[in-house]
């Protein structure tokens, strides 16, 4: 009996190990842009049956059966994907989710896609918004409507011949472009992307997700913020991580003290086996 108590024991570490490194990761991502926080669920392992139940019939009363639990093992990791704060930052260039959705941004180099919550983003040298690590915003061209392709999105150096001196993004996710001239033009709209199921997203780093065929991706196409379910846009603003401070800390005592409650556990079983074995003596 201590050898099968050694083993749930053990199972039990692993799991609240697994815990650990979730909760590590959370904290360590607490000033993360767009991260969203995890939670641990565990589920029981396979139960030993002693005694099966018996049903009741003529004599014997019958009686409920008699199981012994093998364990636990790590049941889940659920991604969190509340709203974290945002925070202004008076750059144009920054842009927050405000409710559902995603950025969609493209790998120039492979075309592939990629989906964020960190709007963080930057001009290149030609003239593409992109992410700190290069990947191209996507939205829609001047005058898009839901349903259109996907472009790469870029400011042009001029309107018309009118140099443009700066730009701006409105809570649709329109860009408007300010003209040396005084008059304003509308350069596009950026996108955002919806799931059915985002807790199947995919994180690859770099505060990207990619999809999976589970993820149920709704749209594959443009789709204006603050529509069809989606969140508008805030420019200026960036959204911090939704991670808990208190929870996070709480989870780390709760992991603590299951390590330390199985680690006795094993060092009990052990000793129950040095007794039997020492019984012969």
């Amino acid at each position: 009996m201590s050898i099968t108590a050694l083993y749930t024991a053990v199972s039990a570490l692993q799991a609240h190990q697994q815990f650990m490194s979730v909760v590590a990761n959370n904290l360590a991502n607490v000033n993360t842009v767009g991260f969203k926080g995890s939670r641990v669920l565990f589920s029981d392992a396979l139960s030993q049956t002693l005694r099966p139940p018996q049903q009741s019939s003529g004599l014997n009363s019958g009686g409920n059966g008699v199981q012994i639990g093998l364990g636990t093992s790590l049941g889940s990791i659920t991604p969190l994907f509340s709203q974290g704060a945002l925070q202004s930052t008076g750059l144009p260039t920054d842009l927050a989710i405000e409710g559902d959705g995603f950025f969609t941004v493209s790998d120039s180099s492979t075309g592939s896609q990629y989906f964020t919550r960190a709007g963080a983003i930057n001009v290149d040298t030609n003239g593409y918004l992109v992410t700190p690590t290069g990947q191209r915003i996507q939205g829609g061209d001047i005058g898009a409507t839901n349903g259109d392709p996907l472009i790469d999105m870029q400011i042009p150096t001029d309107v018309g011949g009118i140099p443009v001196s700066s730009f701006s993004i409105d809570s649709s996710g329109r860009i408007n472009a300010l003209l040396e001239d005084g008059t304003t033009a509308e350069l596009g709209n950026i996108t955002l992307e919806k799931f059915n199921n985002p807790q199947a997203l995919i994180k690859i780093g770099q505060n990207l997700y990619r999809e999976s065929g589970a993820s149920g991706r709704i749209f594959n196409s443009y789709n204006t913020p603050g529509q069809n379910g989606v969140g508008g846009t805030r420019s200026g603003y960036l959204e911090l991580s939704n991670v808990d401070l208190g929870q996070e800390f709480s989870d780390m005592i709760r992991a603590q003290r299951g390590l330390q409650a199985n680690a006795r556990t094993i060092t009990t079983s052990d000793e129950i086996m040095q007794e039997l074995i020492n019984l012969k003596r």
